[in-house]
C-alpha cells in the first residue's frame, strides 16, 4: 500500500532522518508482517539537490545522495531495508539520473533496492526501449492508474515487471470496493500486470484537503480514535489472506482469464506445495468506475462457473469459499462471508452474481477480524483547542495540524523552550504547485466560520544567513556578471568579496551586490527582478530572490491552501493587511488580491509577538497584534468557511507557540430544522453554521446512488423533469438514482445526474430544486463532517453564501423552466 505524502526536512543539505509517520509505521508494519515489501517514492525534492536550477536531474549526484541516504538512513536507524524506490511522483524521469542512482545505490551496499519507473504514463516503455542503458538500470515499469484497454506491446517488449504502481484513489464505500476489486483481477487477465498498489493506505487528513478518504480505512477523528473499516479492506482480504510473495500467478487458459458473461478470474499457486488461490470478480459497469481512467461500456451477468482442476493441483475434497457482493444494496450487504464448496471429480461449481468477489482456495486460514470496542464517530472538531507544543518531541509535527505549504516541526528556540518552526528553507522542486502562496499549515474544520485564532510568533533575524559566520556559498544564486542594476545604494567595501559580505546579512533589505570595475565601487540593494538589470560591461555581480519585509500569518475560513479566507499578515517592518487569500511568494503574479485594509505599526524585528484575528457571525472581523487592535468591526465577504491557519509569506524559519482556536460567542447554537415526509419536496437554503448539523440538511449518498435524508430515511426520487421529491428508498427504482463521481463529489463540485430524466439536480437561490430546469447551479459538493451537500466547495462569490440541499418546505412560490 502506498501512504498520503508528508513533510520531509532537508536543512540545507543535511537530511534528517526523525520526522514524518512513515518511520514508526513502516517498523509497526514489519513487525506484523516480516514479509512486508517498502517502496519509498519522492513527491517533491529540496531545491539544492538541483543546485538552485529546479530540476532534479540536472546534478544527478546531488539527488541521487539524497535519494540514497534516505535508503541508507532506513537501514541504519530503523533495521529497514528499502525493497524498492521509484524517481519522481508522476512527473519527469531521466535516463543519466537512473544511471548514477543505481550505481550510487550499489555503491552504498543497496543492490538489493529495486528502481521502479517512473510512477506515470505508458510513454515510459518507449522511452526504454530507445535507451538500453536506461533499461538495464530499471527493475520494474511503473503506471499510474493504467487503462487495461490501452497499448500494453511496447511495455511487454521490455521482459520486466509491469506493475500498477499507484491505483484506485477511490472513496472507500462499496463502489471503492468494486472498483479495487475489478482492477486486481483485470489488470493480470488483459496486460499482465503483477502488482497493483493501492493509493493510499489509510485516508487520515481532513475533509477540505484533496482526496479524502480514497483509501482502504478511514481515521479522521485523532480527538476520540474513531475508523472505519470500509469495504475496500475485504476487497483486499480476497486476494491477500490467500497468497503470499513469491506465488505465481496462472497464465490465461490455464487458470486464469475472462468470464463467459463478464468479470475476470485469477489464479496464484504456490511453486512449493498444492496450495492454490482463485479470485473471480464480476461488477457491473455502473458500479466497475475507479476515479480514472474511464472505461468503456460492457455488460455482465449472473453466471455458474464451473472449474476443473488439473491433476497438478492436487486432489481436493472441499474448498474455502470466501464472497463479498459489493452491489448488494438492500439491507446488510455480504462482505467477506465464509463457506465451503465441494469438488467432485477435481471439479467444482460456484454461482457468480453482479457484484460478487468470491476466493476460492486452498488456504484455511482466512478470517473477519473485528474490533468489538470500536470508539464513537465525533467527527465535530473538538473546541476550544489551545496548544503551546511543549510535549510534541522534537522533530515531530504538531497535534492534529496538517501542512499543506512547507513544512513545520516542532524544535527548541532560542529561549530553551519548544516552538513550531518552519523548516523549508526555499521553495522547493515540488510535484504541482511551482510556487504561489506562502507556507501555511492548517488545523480545524472545512466548515467553520465564526472563529477567533491566536497565536505567538517569532521572525528570524535579519542575520539567520550567517548562522555559519561568514555567507554561504549559495546564498546569490543569480549570476549578474556584466549587467548593470540601477537604484542601488553604494556600500563601503573594498573589494568584490567584500562587497557581497556586506549584502549578504541584509537578508530584508538586499539581494543584489554589485562590484563596479571601473570605480572598484561596491552597490548593494533591493532589485525586484535582477535578471531585467541591463547588460553592461565592468560588472561582477551576484543576486537572490526575496521578499523585502516577512510577514507572519494567521487565517480563519480557510480553505487548503488559503486560496480563500480571511487573512491577517504582519510583517517584520511593521506593516500589517487583512485580506481574503494567504500570501503570495515573491515573484507570484497577482497573489494575492488586493489587501481589504491595511496598516502599520512599530517593527515587530525578531522578538515573540502575540497575533489575533476573530470574524464572527455578521462577518465582522478584528485583529490584534500583542493584545492592541489594529482594526475592528470590518466587514469581510460571508461566503468564505474553513480551517484555521498559521503560516507566513516566504521560505524562512518562522516559529510558532500558544496556538489557540476557539468559537465566538455567536454562531454556535443548534440550527433550526424542519421534519421530513413522504412526497415532501426538496428545497435549497443557507447551510448550518460551524460544522453544526442541521437534520434537513442531513444526506447519505450511498453506494447504489440513491441520495437518503439521514433522519427520515426516505430517499430523493426524479421520475421527470420537475421538482425532486422524497418518497421510500428502493434501489431498484431508476428514479431513486442520482450518478455521480463517488470521490471527487467529496472533494470538488460535481454532477449528480437523474438516472431517467438524463439530467443534473439543480437549483437556483431562491430555494428551489429540480431536475432539468434552467438554474444558478447543477453541481454540488458533499461534506462529510455534516453530511451537507452544498452548490459550492470553495468559496464561489457568484453564488454568495452555501447553500444546501433541504427538506424544509418552499417559502415562497418558485418557477423553474422544464425542458
Amino acid at each position: 500500500m502506498e501512504c498520503r505524502s508528508s513533510p520531509r526536512s532537508s536543512r540545507g543539505s543535511n537530511i534528517d532522518l526523525h520526522t514524518g509517520y512513515e518511520w514508526w509505521l513502516m517498523k509497526e508494519a514489519k513487525k506484523r508482517n516480516p514479509e512486508i515489501k517498502l517502496y519509498g517514492l519522492a513527491w517533491a525534492f529540496p531545491n539544492w539537490v538541483g543546485n538552485l536550477s529546479g530540476d532534479p536531474f540536472k546534478f544527478p549526484e546531488l539527488t541521487a545522495r539524497y535519494l540514497v541516504e534516505w535508503v541508507a538512513g532506513a537501514k541504519s536507524e530503523y533495521g529497514l531495508d528499502i525493497d524498492y524506490l521509484g524517481i519522481w511522483n508522476e512527473k519527469a524521469s531521466d535516463s543519466n539520473f537512473v544511471q548514477v542512482l543505481r550505481k550510487t545505490l550499489n555503491g552504498r551496499g543497496h543492490e538489493g533496492t529495486k528502481l521502479v519507473v517512473k510512477d506515470g504514463g505508458l510513454d515510459i516503455c518507449d522511452t526504454l526501449l530507445k535507451d538500453q542503458k536506461y533499461a538495464d538500470a530499471v527493475d520494474i515499469v511503473g503506471l499510474h492508474y493504467p487503462s487495461d484497454f490501452a497499448d500494453f506491446s511496447a511495455c511487454r517488449k521490455l521482459g520486466k515487471p509491469i506493475w500498477a504502481s499507484e491505483e484506485s484513489s477511490s472513496y472507500d464505500d462499496m463502489n471503492g470496493a468494486a472498483c479495487w476489486g475489478r482492477v486486481i483481477n483485470s489488470h493480470w487477465v488483459i496486460n499482465k500486470m503483477t502488482s497493483s498498489i493501492m493509493w493510499n493506505l489509510v485516508g487520515a487528513y481532513y475533509h477540505g484537503t484533496q482526496w479524502y478518504a480514497s483509501s482502504m480505512m478511514t481515521a479522521v477523528e485523532p480527538w476520540g480514535g474513531h475508523y472505519e473499516v470500509n469495504p475496500v479492506i475485504w476487497a483486499t482480504a480476497h486476494v491477500t489472506q490467500f497468497t503470499k510473495i513469491g506465488w505465481k500467478y496462472l497464465l490465461n487458459g490455464t487458470g486464469s482469464g475472462e468470464l463467459p458473461k463478464g468479470g475476470y478470474y485469477a489464479t496464484w499457486v504456490d511453486p512449493d506445495s498444492k496450495d492454490f488461490t482463485m479470485n473471480v470478480v464480476k461488477i457491473s459497469r455502473d458500479h466497475a468506475q475507479c476515479t480514472r481512467p474511464s472505461l468503456p461500456s460492457f455488460q455482465v451477468q449472473e453466471e455458474n462457473l464451473t472449474v476443473q482442476l488439473a491433476a497438478s493441483m492436487g486432489a481436493h475434497k472441499e474448498l474455502q469459499v470466501w464472497y463479498s457482493n459489493f452491489e448488494a444494496f438492500e439491507g446488510p450487504p455480504p462482505l467477506f462471508e465464509h463457506s465451503t464448496v465441494q469438488v467432485t471429480e477435481n471439479k467444482f461449481t460456484i454461482l457468480v452474481p453482479v457484484g460478487a468477489m468470491l476466493t476460492v482456495t486452498t488456504v484455511t486460514t482466512g478470517h473477519k477480524g473485528s474490533f468489538a470496542q470500536l470508539p464513537p464517530s465525533s467527527p465535530a472538531f473538538p473546541l476550544n483547542y489551545a496548544d503551546t507544543f511543549q510535549t510534541t518531541a522534537e522533530s515531530k509535527n504538531a497535534r492534529w495540524f496538517s501542512d499543506q505549504i512547507g513544512s513545520f516541526e516542532v524544535h527548541k528556540s532560542t529561549d530553551g523552550q519548544k516552538s513550531l518552526r518552519q523548516m523549508v528553507p526555499a521553495l522547493p522542486i515540488g510535484w504541482s504547485d511551482s510556487g504561489t502562496r506562502g507556507p501555511v499549515t492548517i488545523i480545524g474544520m472545512r466548515e467553520w466560520q465564526d472563529m477567533e485564532v491566536k497565536v505567538d510568533f517569532k521572525l528570524p533575524s535579519a542575520f539567520s544567513a550567517l548562522d555559519s559566520g561568514s555567507c554561504p556559498a549559495d546564498a546569490f544564486p543569480m549570476d549578474l556578471t556584466d549587467r548593470q542594476c540601477l537604484g542601488l545604494t553604494q556600500g563601503k567595501a573594498t573589494s568584490p568579496d567584500a562587497c557581497r559580505e556586506l549584502c549578504c546579512p541584509l537578508t530584508d533589505y538586499c539581494n543584489v551586490w554589485q562590484w563596479e570595475e571601473y570605480s572598484k565601487s561596491c552597490w548593494v540593494g533591493y532589485i525586484r527582478d535582477p535578471m531585467s538589470c541591463k547588460k553592461a560591461k565592468g560588472y561582477q555581480s551576484q543576486g537572490r530572490t526575496m521578499d523585502r519585509s516577512k510577514a507572519a500569518c494567521v487565517a480563519l475560513r480557510a480553505d487548503q491552501m488559503w486560496e480563500n479566507g480571511v487573512v491577517l499578515c504582519v510583517h517584520s517592518d511593521g506593516k500589517w493587511q487583512l485580506g481574503n487569500s494567504g500570501p503570495g511568494l515573491p515573484g507570484a503574479i497577482g497573489v494575492p488580491s488586493a489587501p481589504l485594509v491595511v496598516g502599520h505599526v512599530a517593527a515587530v524585528g525578531s522578538d515573540w509577538h502575540t497575533l489575533a484575528l476573530s470574524v464572527n457571525p455578521s462577518s465582522l472581523a478584528r485583529g490584534s497584534l500583542d493584545g492592541k487592535e489594529l482594526f475592528a468591526n470590518f466587514q469581510v465577504r460571508d461566503l468564505d468557511t474553513g480551517f484555521a491557519a498559521i503560516g507566513c509569506n516566504d521560505w524562512f524559519p518562522i516559529e510558532f507557540r500558544n496556538f489557540s482556536v476557539t468559537k465566538d460567542a455567536a454562531g454556535w447554537d443548534p440550527p433550526t430544522s424542519c421534519t421530513a415526509s413522504v412526497g415532501a419536496e426538496l428545497t435549497a437554503r443557507n447551510c448550518a453554521r460551524n460544522g453544526l448539523v442541521a437534520e434537513d440538511q442531513s444526506w447519505e449518498l450511498l453506494p447504489s446512488y440513491e441520495l437518503q435524508h439521514s433522519a427520515s430515511g426516505l430517499c430523493a426520487s426524479a421520475g421527470a423533469p420537475g421538482p425532486v421529491r422524497l418518497e421510500k428508498c428502493n434501489s431498484t427504482k431508476k428514479s431513486q438514482l442520482f450518478v455521480n463521481d463517488y470521490t471527487m463529489i467529496r472533494n470538488r463540485e460535481q454532477a449528480m445526474t437523474s438516472y431517467v430524466v438524463q439530467q443534473n439536480l439543480a437549483a437556483n437561490k431562491s430555494g428551489s430544486v429540480f431536475v432539468g430546469g434552467q438554474a444558478d447551479w447543477s453541481h454540488w459538493a458533499y461534506f462529510p463532517n455534516t453530511k451537507q451537500l452544498r452548490n459550492q466547495y470553495v468559496a464561489n462569490v457568484n453564488l454568495g453564501y452555501p447553500m444546501c440541499l433541504s427538506t424544509c418546505p418552499p417559502k415562497a412560490v418558485r418557477k423553474a423552466i422544464f425542458v
